[in-house]
This record gives structure tokens, sequence and C-alpha cells, in this order.
């Protein structure tokens, strides 16, 4: 097994993105975004006409007279009519493997349906390569939750037409499971796997047949179902790749080009011996290398590894901020709690325990306390606005005894607080990662079982950053990982639901706690400029300035002075990323 130390020094001696060149003392822009509205978030010149890049860097930022008086003979110029230029998106929480893995896989707990299901299977087969897997689970799950908490007798969940299914996967083995652990195959897994009518049920379970004819119609009970998923594959590294490379375009089709993602050394997990899956949804670095070396890497990733791994990257002297400006690590990553709350609230669906992943309170403030000490950052999972106390206690402790630095700790999350505590962390100078597709995708739920003194601190994204707490905002793309929750990863999505504070229906009217509302400007800069000093980037990203990295994105609509429901119709005409205008356009296999 190559050493760690061996390994990061491969990742940053592989190959780059390189933007063009400027060829000797040429003076003049590789390209020129002119005519346009600049919208900077640079406090020093905020708005401008036009924008000037040579190589990977931005060389002019200004009127539109001074900008093209660097236009030569070789420079691409963009009339953009008024369209409005920002910085490229960057999603500050991110678990981009899973993203990857689910590339391969169809969305189904929402589904109850044979029609949808058919639609939802094409898609994915339009995107797989042919004679893949493609899994998917656990269909109906929605549905019969919906059944039991209704008290509904006789729920019948989806029985798939396996006709039905073959229309539409004729290229692709499937095998998808139901929320009660029975299985579906389609005709094509079922051929691959040998299975026929005259194959026997195997003890503890059986294979679905047709009454009048005994052809197998695809649904699999128990064993069987138990035992073929047991022969699948493992995905290797290799399949991560090519959903990998998907998941890239998906994100730069929608302005993303920097992400702080939750990682992990691969080298340090073999090292280590777990009581539990700590590393669950951290990704395998070596994808992000991979991207790097096959020139796919079409976003800057920023990587926040296990807090567990703390002492091995000391031991291999991987030092915090290590890397460049393509993968780096960034600090470390913890998981806090479920939901531990001051005053349990019966029926708010949250378990109220630390994670299965927490190792205790004063073995965690030891490990926060060491890794401060050590020069790592810190970010914690965080939910209940106990845990939320006891998370900046645990911070302001390690501020208190090791030495004076820079500090740059997270609070991921971070769902439900005290007014108290939120003007801690700002004295503290702490930073807030939010979700702002959490809140309506619990509202119902939080706005109903929430008393009123604890709803107006509950995702107090306005309070947060009045007290002087750094605001980011990102997706926790691609969702729950019990794939009950799909997140939406459109940096536009999540302004909406940072200004509105609605889901798209508009619901609640008015906005939950509209006081808590973001203005659109405080909302870009969440997904730009923010994150950038929160990863210690902002000298070299997160803003259009000149000297900076050219990384840009070029909208459809104003979203300065547009409707907050026109946000969801704006498209990303252009994403640039590193002096370049990135291909985005979808491959269909």
């Amino acid at each position: 097994m190559r050493s760690v130390s061996t390994m990061l020094a491969a990742l940053l001696c592989a190959a780059t993105i390189a933007g063009p060149a400027a060829a000797g003392h040429d003076k003049s822009a590789d390209l020129i975004l002119y005519n346009t509205k600049v919208w900077t978030v640079d406090d020093r010149k905020p708005v401008a006409q036009a924008v000037a890049v040579r190589g990977k860097r931005i060389v002019k930022v200004g009127a539109n007279d001074e900008v093209l008086a660097l236009k030569g003979p070789g420079t691409r110029v963009l009339d953009l009519q008024g369209r409005l230029v920002l910085p490229g998106f960057n999603d500050s929480h991110t678990h981009f493997g899973n993203a990857a893995e689910w590339f391969f896989q169809v969305p189904l707990t929402d589904v109850n349906d044979l029609q949808l299901m058919a639609e939802r299977i094409a898609r994915v087969a339009a995107r797989v390569p042919r004679g893949m897997w493609i899994t998917g689970g656990d269909w109906a799950t929605s549905a019969a939750n919906a059944a039991g908490k209704n008290r509904q007798a006789g729920f019948e969940p989806l029985v798939p037409d396996l006709k039905t299914i073959d229309a539409v996967s004729p290229d692709h083995p499937l095998l998808f499971r139901r929320f009660d652990h029975v299985y579906f195959a389609n005709s094509a897994a079922l051929k691959l796997a040998r299975l026929s009518p005259k194959t026997p049920d195997p003890a503890g379970g059986h294979y679905g047949r047709d009454p009048v004819t005994g052809e197998l119609n695809g649904m699999l009970y128990g064993a069987a179902g138990e035992g073929l998923e047991r022969q699948l594959p493992p995905m290797s590294l290799q399949q991560r790749m090519i959903g990998a490379r998907a998941v890239a375009k998906d994100l730069n089709r929608v302005g993303i080009t920097s992400i702080t993602d939750i990682a992990r050394y691969p080298d340090l997990s073999e090292e280590k011996l777990y009581p539990f899956f700590v590393e669950r949804s951290a990704t395998d670095m070596r994808i992000f290398q991979g991207l790097r070396k096959n020139g796919d890497l079409t976003l800057r990733v920023n990587m926040l590894v296990p807090i567990e791994t703390e002492k091995n990257l000391v031991a291999h002297k991987i030092k915090p901020t290590a890397g460049d400006k393509w993968i780096r690590l960034g600090g470390l990553k913890a998981y806090g709690d479920s939901g531990v709350m001051y005053k349990p609230v019966a029926g708010n669906g949250l378990p109220s325990e630390w994670s299965y992943r927490f190792p205790g309170e004063s073995a965690f403030a030891q490990e926060v306390l060491e890794a401060d000490r050590d020069g790592y950052d810190v970010g914690v999972h965080i939910i209940g606005d106990k845990a939320s106390h006891e998370l900046i206690e645990w911070y302001a402790d390690a501020i208190r005894r090791n030495p004076a630095r820079d500090r740059r700790f997270r609070l991921i999350h971070i769902w439900h607080t005290t007014p108290e505590d939120i003007r801690r962390a700002g004295k503290l100078g702490l930073i807030a990662d939010v979700q702002p597709y959490h809140l309506p995708r619990e509202v119902a739920l939080v706005g109903t079982t929430l008393d009123d003194e604890r709803a107006r601190s509950t995702h107090a994204w306005k309070s947060m950053i009045d007290a002087g707490i750094v605001l980011n905002l990102g997706s926790d793309m691609p969702g729950s990982y019990n794939r009950l929750h799909v997140s939406p990863y459109n940096p536009l999505d999540n302004i909406y639901f940072a200004v509105t504070r609605t889901d798209k229906t508009g619901y609640p009217a008015g906005g939950w706690h509209p006081e808590q509302k973001l203005t659109v400007e405080q909302a870009i800069r969440a997904y730009t400029l923010n994150p950038a000093w929160s990863s210690r980037e902002d000298k070299i990203k997160g803003s259009i300035t000149e000297g900076k990295l050219a990384d840009i994105v070029v909208l459809s609509k104003d979203i300065l002075t547009a409707a907050p429901t026109d946000y969801l119709k704006t498209e990303v005409l252009y994403t640039i990323l590193n002096g370049k205008i990135l291909d985005t356009k979808e491959e269909v296999q």
C-alpha cells in the first residue's frame, strides 16, 4: 500500500486543467465578457460592465471601453446583452461520492405508481452505459409511511409490471428493493442471473410467478431477492469514476465551480479500527485524483475529512490546507447529533440522540481541543439547540486553551439554536454551513411541533448574519443517506429558498418566519465569497476581482432585480472555470 504522503505528492503533481497561457509579452485578453451587469461581490467595486480574462485569471473589471481595450486578434469576445455575471458558485456542503453512486440508482422512495416508476427508470437508463446494473430503493416508502400515519388499513404497495419495465430498460439489468425488502428484477437481470421458470425457490424465499403460465414476473421475495442482490458486482472505483464525471458536469451545468466536500483519505481508512461506519458518506479522494489525472476535474475541491483521522494526518505530516487550487485539505468533519434538544417535542421526528458516530461529550471535546492545537479547522454536523450549545462551548474552550490563531470553525446544518447562542457564535467568529432546502423540506413538521419561542431561532439565517456569523449556503447533495430526501443542488433553487423561506409552491404564504429571510445579495455572497473565505481561499476566488482566478457564471436573468419566482426559471448560460468556458451539454448513452 502506498503511503499517504506518497499519494498526496502524486495528487499535487497530477495534471491540471489549464487555461490558455498568455503568449510572451502580449497583454491582450483571451476572453472578454462585455455589455453585461457584473455583480462582483467585491465591496471595493461592486458593479461593472465588463470582465477580461487572460490565462486562468481575471485581468480587468470595469467599463466596456476599458475592458475592450484589451481585445487582441485572438480574443474571444462575448456580447452578453445585459445578462448578469457572478462569481462561480461554491457549494459549501456536498457528498460527491454519494452522488457518483446515486448516478446508477433510480430514486424510488416516493414512487408507488407504475407510470412514474417507468419514467424515472427511462431517465436513468438514458445516462448509464449500456449493460451496467441499475439499482434503486426503497419504492413505496412514502406511501407506506403515509398509510401508517393515517392508519390506513389494507395498504397495497405497487407490484411493477415486468413488460412495462422491460420496455424502458432493454439494455440494462435492473434490481430494485421495496420498502419491506421485497425485490423486483427486470428480464435482463433475470437472464443474466440464469433464473428461469424451472429455477426452484430458495429456502426462506420464493420467485414471483404468473399464476397461469408459471413464468417469472420479476418479483423476488425474501432469500430470492437477497440472494440476487448479493451477486451484484461491488461498485468499483472505475464505476464511481463514470458517475463522478457525470456529476461534475451536472454541477457545472448549474454554475458550480467549487465545492466543500465530505471526503476521506482511503489509505488512512486502512489504518483505523472503527467501531461503526464512521466514514459513511465520505468521498474517496481517489475519485478527485482520478478526475484530475484524466483532465475531467471541472471543480475545485475543498475536503473536510473525518476528525477520527486527525492523529494519522499528523503522523503522515499532512498539514492543514495541504494541497493546491484544485484539491486541498480544508479541515476536519465530525457528526454530532440527530436533534438533541433542551425540551424534547413529541412527534417532531427528531430522535434527540447524539449520532452513533459520536464518541461522547468529554471525548469529543478533547478531539476538538487537540485538532485545534494541531492547527486543523473543524466542522461538526449539528441539529438540536442543546447540541448546538454544547458544540459552541467546545469551540470556545479550544479557543481559550490553545494558542491564538486564525480559525475557521464550522456549525454544519445548525437547525435549532437559541438567540443567546447565536450571539455567542458570532462573537467567536464561527461559520454556519446551512442548506436552505432543509427548511421547506421540514417546515410542515417543524412549524407544528415547536413553540413560538424556539421557532423564532430555528433556521435563523438573518439573525446569524446580524450576529457576525459567516453564513455559507450549500445543498447537502445528493440527499439523505436513506434516499428519503433528494437535495436540489441548483444554487438558484437554494437562493430562492433562502430569500423566500417557502417551498416552490409558495408554502407557507409569506415565508416561514419571514424576518429571517435573506436578501438576494446576502444569498449570492453566501454562495460565493463566504465559502471561499471559510476555506481560506478568498484571496484567489469568491469574487470577480482583478488577479483572482477566472471562475465565473453567466445567468439568463438578473436575479438581483427579478422576482424570486423567476430564479426558478433562470438558466446558466456559461460556466467559466480557470478562464475556460466549460462544455456542460448532457451526455446521453
